[in-house]
């Protein structure tokens, strides 16, 4: 059976619109179905990994307790070190006992301390203490109780530091310094 060529155009026109059509309706349809497909599956990715995050977080919640209770009592052993009650008393007992022989520094010069605000951070749970202190050394004993002082006292620092000629007319102790220096220890406010 042969086709006529009008009959055939029209076969092949009703051929290409049912194609279209159905392509259009795939896209439209098929096409919409797919975008929310991906964001029900992204939204469903996203909330599986916040589901995971607070695991982590449930399972983590007892490790950040343990380390919270180990830092605290860090936090007090520190404090119970600590200047209080009379800063002049506690500082000059405080270097000789650290003042050991092995050392040989003499410090006979305590000024009195001051104690003041920690105006480096704001709202500082604890005052600061600043005494003045002299004496003489040998510089290479200096420099280890300076070391050793400040490594010894976390909550104790040496500043405005002067060295000098001991000018000792002695020879045997001719390469003596003079030191003066301030210490700034921590003193929490309710301890004075």
């Amino acid at each position: 059976m042969k086709l006529t060529n009008d009959k055939r155009n029209k076969i092949l026109v009703v051929a290409v619109v049912t194609v279209a059509a159905i392509g259009g309706l795939w896209f439209e349809m098929i096409g919409s179905i797919q975008g929310k497909l991906a964001e029900t599956t992204r939204k469903a990715n996203a909330t599986r990994q916040k589901i995971m995050d607070m695991d982590r977080v449930v399972h983590d919640a007892e490790s950040v307790k343990t380390n919270l209770l180990v830092a605290t009592q860090k936090l007090d052993e520190v404090e119970n070190g600590m200047a209080s009650g009379d800063l002049y008393a506690w500082i000059i007992s405080a270097i000789k006992r650290f003042n050991v022989p092995a050392y040989k520094v003499e410090i006979p010069q305590f000024g009195s301390p001051v104690e003041s605000q920690v105006t480096m951070l704001p709202n500082f749970p604890y005052h600061q203490a600043t005494i003045a202190v002299g004496g003489t050394a040998y510089y290479y004993d200096f420099g280890k109780f300076l070391a050793d002082l400040e490594n010894h006292f976390p909550y104790l620092r040496v500043q405005n530091l002067v060295l000098e000629p001991g000018g000792v007319a002695n020879p045997d102790e001719r390469e003596k310094l003079s030191f003066r220096m301030e210490i700034v220890m921590l003193v929490k406010p309710n301890a004075s």
